[in-house]
């Protein structure tokens, strides 16, 4: 039953009307088709005479408001004479091309037909329009403000339904077509017969317009009060204790019957709205209802079902339960078939204890640790600092079943004026300092361990590139007012999210309710790697013979994760696919310095003495062919001794200088330590956004 207005006849401009009639059999929402009044001599009053007829059904004070009297339009004389025309053929029979052009004028008449009314308003020679407009100004349509039904009872109990709680509607235009189709529709000959009758007999139409309205508020409120008028009956004729009940064999009562309490609320409601007017009507049990001792009325009256404890869903807790009472129907008839007439029975009552009391819900509730899992946190005392922050504003969130964690949503935006402070962060692949840099942690051992507890995640995105302080494919990046981490409690207990930090240790617990044994590991398969390229890149920023890391660089992942669950006897029962997971590529950025410049030094003069020219000298044989006979062994002779001034070492010359911008080194070397003012983790979280997607504004890694 839903909440109920009561609202008292007094004060609403209606009284009872006198006497109290019991009104029984059903009546439908909406009303029949129109009611049909062919009588010349009519009861059925004008507007002007049913204003008066409900100032009498009202209070003395009369009603707001008269609907207004709409003048009559002037019959054109024509009419007349093409009427008595028409009685004329029909009372002679007439002849047949006259009966035919006499049919054919009533048929392209494009008004009402004569003396035709509809609930009390005459439409009679008006057109379509004119007859809705007629019906509106005549207040047709109404005020559902000032239309109501007031039910009372014999005890001086009262219940009032209005015109707006019912949502009453009546449409003038629906009322006028039914008046303009009032008489057509048939041969010539019988639209002729039913202009003329309608011309010598008025017509009422009553009910053009459906009647909706909303039963089900008369229904609640005719329950109500009967039970309540009928319990009243129980207090006079019974006594009743904590234990028993007693009666007398011999007294009767006359108890209400709901549905003719209803049926009377009902008809009242339609006159109401016909009369545009507050009206009471007063309810009085039939006399033949007197019964002896009614142990069915006396059942209902004092049976109480006991009431379970059950979850509340404001407090997190478990609702009152309530014992019920009742008594045994049998034994309470075989002690009232032995009593004599006016003998006292006492009925024993008997105490209905509840199934389910609030201790039983409290041991349901959050005893088991659905899923726990923890990072290590890595990174300077900022980031720390963040990930602490956003833990707390998290730590003991509490959901019902279906509610919706959004990480945003808890944690807020992360500002200077929230307590969050600069971290490492990526952005586009390359690490910044961001207002709440490293809260990322956070949201990925929250899903990583969403996966574990089996719940629904609703919204999920990794990161760009791959983490180091959680596995691969059980990250989740979060971004304010863009990227969002999101999860259901799709279980039937509630769910307490804890998130503690020890040290550098971040640990996530799900506390809930779990129905069977089972359990979950999550694991992730490479599809595919893309390995690191190292670029240097020159910049006057770096002093001579240093390096700086500007970018450690991040190997290019493809993963499928899967979702395997066992049973308490570590038996695989399903292994599912969560999903894919594109981690892209970040290459190695060193920053070098630029080389100096130096200047080239020209080639010594020879020393007094050395040949300049190496050319052979005159007589000398210039053709290293052996002579005949001499041996061709091709070994080399051994190297001559150098002359003077020539280099004593044959050894190879040191590499030399690379030419600017090349390493001193091409085998890799130790990341150097960073110079000052350089972030102290090579490690940051990833960025959040997709290769796909422009580097994002405000990231939270």
């Amino acid at each position: 039953m839903g909440n109920i207005k009561l609202i008292s006849g007094k004060g609403r401009n209606a009284k009872p009307r006198s006497g109290g009639r019991s009104h029984s059999g059903a009546l439908t929402t909406r009303a029949p088709a129109a009611t049909v009044t062919p009588d010349a001599n009519a009861t059925r009053k004008t507007p002007a005479t049913a204003q008066s007829g409900a100032a009498k059904t009202t209070a003395s004070n009369g009603a707001k408001s008269t609907p207004k009297t709409v003048a009559k339009p002037k019959r054109k004389r024509r009419v007349g004479l093409i009427v008595t025309l028409i009685i004329l053929v029909v009372i002679l029979g007439g002849a047949g091309t006259l009966v035919f052009m006499l049919g054919r004028y009533v048929n392209d008449l494009d008004t009402v037909f004569p003396n035709v009314w509809a609930d009390g308003i005459k439409l009679s020679g008006l057109t379509l329009e004119e007859a809705t407009r007629t019906l509106i100004e005549a207040g047709y349509e109404g005020n559902p403000s000032e239309i109501s039904a007031t039910i009372t009872f014999p005890n001086g109990d009262s219940f009032c339904v209005t015109g707006d709680e019912a949502g009453f509607s009546l449409d003038a235009s629906v009322a006028a077509t039914a008046a303009y189709e009032y008489g057509r529709g048939g041969t010539l000959r019988e639209e002729m017969i039913s202009f003329v009758n309608a011309y010598l007999n008025r017509t009422d139409l009553r009910d053009l317009s459906s009647m909706d309205f909303n039963t089900q508020i008369v229904q609640d409120r005719a329950a109500e009060y009967t039970k309540k008028f009928n319990e009243s009956l129980i207090d006079d004729f019974f006594d009743m204790t904590s234990d028993s009940i007693t009666v007398v064999k011999g007294t009767g009562v006359h108890p209400a019957d709901e549905a003719a309490v209803y049926n009377l609320a009902i008809s009242t409601l339609t006159r109401a709205l016909e009369e545009k007017a507050h009206l009471t009507e007063a309810y009085v049990p039939e006399q033949a209802e007197v019964v002896d001792v009614d142990l069915d009325l006396l059942y209902n009256t004092i049976h109480v079902d006991a009431i379970n404890s059950v979850y509340d869903r404001e407090t997190f807790g478990a609702t009152e339960s309530r014992p019920g009472i009742s008594f045994n129907m049998a034994a309470a008839q075989a002690m009232l078939d032995r009593a004599g007439i006016g003998d006292r029975v006492v009925i024993p009552l008997i105490a209905i204890e509840p199934e389910i009391n609030p201790d039983d819900i409290l041991e349901m509730l959050f005893r088991d640790v659905l899923a726990e899992r923890s990072t290590r946190i890595a990174g300077t005392n900022n980031r720390l600092h963040n990930i602490t922050l956003a833990s707390s504003f998290i730590d003991g969130f509490m959901m019902n079943p279906g509610d919706v964690f959004s990480f945003n949503g808890v944690v807020g935006r992360r500002t200077a004026d929230a307590g969050f402070r600069e971290a490492n962060a990526y952005s586009g692949g390359r690490i910044i300092q961001e207002i709440g840099g490293g809260i990322c942690q956070v949201s990925s051992t929250i899903y990583d361990t969403v996966l574990h507890a089996d719940l629904e995640v609703v919204e999920r995105r990794p990161h760009g590139m791959t983490v180091g302080y959680i596995p691969l494919g059980s990250d989740a990046t979060v971004d304010w007012g863009s990227i969002d981490f999101k999860f259901r409690n799709n279980t039937d207990y509630p769910v307490r999210l804890e998130v503690e930090i020890d040290g550098r240790g971040l640990a996530v617990r799900l506390i809930g309710t779990k129905l069977d044994d089972t359990y979950i590991e999550i694991s992730f398969v490479r599809v595919s790697t893309t390995p690191i390229q190292e670029i240097m890149v020159e910049d006057p920023s770096v002093p001579q013979g240093h390096t700086v890391v500007d970018n450690p660089g991040s190997t290019g992942q493809i993963v499928d994760v899967f979702k395997s669950v066992f049973d308490g006897d570590h038996n695989l029962l399903s292994r599912t696919l969560v999903g894919r997971d594109n981690y892209r590529v970040s290459n190695r950025i060193i920053l070098i310095p630029i080389p100096l410049e130096t200047t080239p030094t020209p080639d010594p003069s020879p020393s007094p003495g050395q040949p300049t020219d190496p050319s052979p000298s005159p007589g000398q044989p210039t053709d290293p062919s052996p002579s005949p006979g001499q041996p061709t062994d091709p070994s080399p002779s051994p190297d001559p001794s150098p002359s003077p001034g020539q280099p004593t070492d044959p050894s190879p010359s040191p590499d030399p200088s690379p030419s600017p911008g090349q390493p001193t080194d091409p085998s890799p070397t130790p990341d150097p330590s960073p110079s000052p003012g350089q972030p102290t983790d090579p490690s940051p979280d990833p960025p959040p956004d997709p290769p796909s997607e422009p580097a994002r504004q405000d990231p939270d890694d």
